[in-house]
């Protein structure tokens, strides 16, 4: 575990697709944000959740400072409440993360120091909802990208000057089929095991 991290769980999400809050959806007896968290802690002494605050979670919120801006709006708040080096960020539909993976992304923002994020590129792009920011660095252009009317993480990430994208070699034996990187997002995605709050 590092006191350079918070890890950051973005909460803020509608969650039109599945008809139902799947922060709060039960896993096992534990909701999607809890098992995320369980993921991250290993890694992070400090925890933040980006959109609102969570019934039963003693976990500091952060409320989203941009509306309607998805994502993007949601990592940018975050980060502007980060007080650590690095900001690990995820998403609260996101509980298959695989700790090597984890690992694998800190390991390379730590020996890109001037990088202000990293994460993976799979088969289907860019994967920016499991990833790591530097604050000081990414903030500027996040805020930039908002205010300049871009709504897509992507698109913002395009814009940063400096950011490290590991290509499936470099991250498939961390985590051979890519678990870390499912969401969560309709009925036909769930396990049967899962229930609402």
């Amino acid at each position: 575990m590092s006191d350079d991290v918070t890890a950051v769980v973005l909460v803020g999400g509608r969650s039109t697709r599945m008809g139902r809050d799947k922060a709060q959806l039960l896993l096992d007896g534990r909701t999607l944000t809890e098992h995320v968290l369980a993921a991250l802690s290993g890694v992070a002494t400090r925890a933040l959740l980006a959109g609102r605050a969570l019934p039963g979670l003693d976990v500091p919120a952060v409320v989203d400072q941009y509306s309607d801006a998805g994502p993007l709006g949601g990592i940018a708040s975050a980060l502007d409440a980060v007080r650590t080096p690095l900001a690990l960020v995820t998403a609260c539909d996101m509980p298959s993360i695989r700790p090597a993976l984890v690992a694998l992304l800190l390991d390379a923002a730590r020996a890109h120091p001037a990088a202000a994020a990293v994460m993976c590129r799979s088969e289907a792009g860019l994967e920016p909802l499991l990833s790591v920011w530097r604050p000081g660095l990414a903030l500027p252009a996040l805020r930039a990208a908002l205010d300049a009317g871009v709504r897509s993480l992507r698109d913002a990430v395009a814009r940063l000057s400096a950011a490290v994208v590991l290509a499936p070699d470099a991250w498939l034996a961390a985590d051979p089929d890519g678990a870390s990187f499912r969401n969560w997002n309709t009925p036909g995605d769930l396990p049967t095991t899962t229930t609402q709050l």
